[in-house]
């Protein structure tokens, strides 16, 4: 079943809130002080019965100047408008200011509706329609029905609720994947037995009897103990639906206009957003950059600080891509339609569209960063998905995350990604977080540098340690999360841009290479180990006697990565050969003996070696597990 929001939008006392009880038999006034006065000054609420099978929700927006932002809670969700204009009036000032919102929030259908026809005669009322057609020309109204009606008589209201059925018929059905649930809260109030109530209208997605959301920006989690939309009992709420949720957990202190529910995670808060800015074609204001002004979305109204991209002030029709800057944090999406109202005198002057809510800081100006707005702007949403990946890049962030910023399903996100990956434009790394190609490219060309000067540096060496290595990107990348350097280096060996190695990384193209210089360095160490034998040299006395030490130890080290050398002590190698004829001679040793052991003193004249180089070789054994000192005598494992 379609749920179709229509709103009211007019100047103060022109008879909106009658013509609703006319249509819908429901009074909407209600407040005390709204029956006292005579006029709306919050929202108000009706359905309209039809026989079509729709469920139509009719808001009631106050049209007095002082509560236009009351109005604006509710006028940013709807499908369709009637502009009331009362004949005995004519266009006055909110009428022009509620239709200049209502063409800034991108509502695409309306119907005109010229109250009060009783009180006036036929000459008057044309000279009225022919200065409202004067005021909605060039507008989405331009070619709109208009229709004379009596709230008072009746007269046309059947016609107009036809006329209204007709014109919603078509309309298709919002987003209702569950993910996207998003409900900006209009009114909070207890109801004894029940608790907490709010209401709003459901702009995105849809929500079930006892769901988990959460509350924005507190991001408390709640549980929606009922629902309830035009009047009744419901299981499920979709969007475009007017909608009462019985929250759990919560008391009505804790909640304010303009909160947002939600699910858990479907929302990033941000203190910074692009947009798209204009001025009303009425204003005779002028928008300097730098200016502080009221920014109304949803039901929540804010103070931002404008920061204009290409321009230094914007007068009436005239538009430019800005930096919106919060002192607090706020929940909006991109899309969203907002009006922008004066701090001072409060008076609405123009609005826009959030083209990113998570941008970079900008500076102005800059024909760049104006390039990039223009296509966050465009409808290519796989364009906009790869800049905002490309941007965010070094936050690693994941599928939901990147539905949230683009304000898309997951369905309608994996179609976006698939042509991406597709493209390789876009990495998936194995956390599933999604990086840009060009940042890849960034962290693989810093890679292959830093490798390039460790191996021109360390020659002779297999590698750079892992360790070493994933600090150093850490580092440079500034990685928050360690792991994440880990699967940068994944990813970099899977594409054969390194090579790993035990404990070691290098270059894909690297291998250890001699000079004849090195060659005969090697040579030389080679010959001390072998005439050492079993009396493991200390590396410092193996080195004190050539010129390059460094390079010498380099040596030492790859000779003991290949095998060549073993490490008995930090400081101390033995060649390989003799350690294997120690590993003979123990097993002589230990057969010697009824219980397989054999004695420090036994080993030291098997090698005619003396207790110190004995000892150091035992030890090693012992933590090797090879052997096991069981009293003053070692037992062959």
């Amino acid at each position: 079943m379609h749920n179709i929001i229509v709103g009211t939008s007019g100047h103060v006392d022109h008879g909106k809130t009658c013509l609703i009880k006319a249509l819908s038999g429901f009074d909407t006034d209600r407040l005390k002080e709204e029956k006292k006065r005579g006029i709306t000054i919050d929202l108000g609420f009706a359905n309209l019965p039809n026989d079509a099978g729709l469920h139509i929700g009719i808001i009631d927006v106050p049209g007095h100047e002082k509560f236009v932002k009351n109005m604006l809670a509710g006028i940013g969700g709807i499908d369709l408008v009637l502009l009331v204009v009362a004949l005995d009036e004519g266009v006055m000032p909110q009428t022009i200011e509620h239709f200049e919102i209502i063409k800034m929030l991108s509502i695409k259908r309306g119907i005109v509706v010229l109250t009060k026809s009783d009180l006036v005669d036929d000459e008057w009322a044309d000279i009225v329609e022919e200065d409202v057609k004067k005021l909605i020309k060039g507008s989405f109204l331009e070619n709109a029905p208009v229709i004379r009606v009596s709230s008072y008589t009746s007269k046309n209201i059947a016609k107009l609720n036809e006329m209204i059925i007709n014109m919603v018929s078509d309309i298709g059905d919002r987003k209702n994947d569950p993910e996207l649930f998003r409900l900006p809260i209009d009114r909070v109030f207890t109801m004894e037995g029940f608790g907490t109530v709010i209401t709003g209208t459901l702009q995105e997605g849809s929500v079930s009897l006892g769901d988990e959301i959460m509350l924005y920006p507190k991001e408390k989690l709640l549980k929606i103990r009922g629902i309830q939309s035009h009047g009744q009992k419901e299981e499920k709420a979709f969007a475009g639906q007017r909608v009462a949720l019985n929250l759990l957990n919560i008391r009505k202190e804790e909640l304010a206009r303009g909160d947002i529910l939600a699910y858990k995670n479907s929302i990033i808060k941000t203190k910074l957003i692009d947009v798209w800015i204009e001025l009303f074609s009425t204003s005779s204001r002028e928008l300097k950059n730098g200016d502080r002004v009221h920014l109304n979305y949803g039901s929540k109204q804010t103070i931002a600080k404008v920061v204009l991209l290409s321009k230094s002030s914007l007068k009436a029709k005239e538009g430019d891509y800005a930096q919106l800057r919060f002192d607090e944090e706020v929940c909006i999406k991109r899309d969203d339609r907002f009006i922008v109202r004066f701090l001072s005198p409060i008076e609405s002057f123009g609005g826009g569209r959030v083209i990113d809510t998570i941008p970079l800081k900008h500076k102005r100006m800059d024909e760049t960063v104006l390039k990039v707005c223009e296509e966050k702007a465009s409808a290519d949403i796989e364009k906009i998905a790869a800049i905002k990946i490309k941007e965010e890049s070094h936050k690693y962030y994941n599928r939901q995350e990147y539905a949230s910023i683009l304000n898309v399903s997951s369905t309608e996100l994996k179609q976006i990604l698939d042509k991406l990956l597709e493209d390789r434009l876009i990495i998936e790394l194995s956390d599933a977080s999604l990086i840009h190609i060009d940042y890849f490219n960034r962290v693989s060309e810093y890679s292959e540098e830093l490798l390039d000067e460790f191996h021109k540096e360390k020659p002779i060496t297999e590698g750079m340690d892992k360790e070493e290595f994933k600090s150093r990107l850490s580092e440079k990348f500034r990685l928050t999360d360690p792991k994440k350097s880990a699967l940068l280096l994944a990813e970099m060996v899977r594409r054969k841009i390194l090579k790993t190695r035990d404990k070691y990384v290098s270059n894909s193209g690297f291998i250890v290479s001699y000079s004849k210089e090195l060659s005969g360095m090697q040579e030389t160490i080679r010959q001390k180990y072998i005439k050492a034998g079993i009396e493991a040299p200390a590396t410092n006395d193996v080195v004190a006697d050539i010129k390059d030490s460094k390079k010498a130890r380099q040596i030492i080290e790859d000779m003991h990565k290949s095998g060549e050398l073993i490490k008995i002590s930090p400081a101390a190698y033995m060649y390989s050969e003799a350690y294997e004829k120690v590993l003979e001679s123990i097993k002589t040793l230990a057969g010697q003996s009824e219980d397989n052991t054999f004695s420090l003193a036994e080993f030291r004249d098997a090698h005619a070696t003396s207790r110190k180089y004995a000892m150091a070789v035992l030890e090693y054994l012992d933590k090797k597990k090879i052997t096991k000192l069981v009293g003053d005598r070692r037992v062959l494992l």
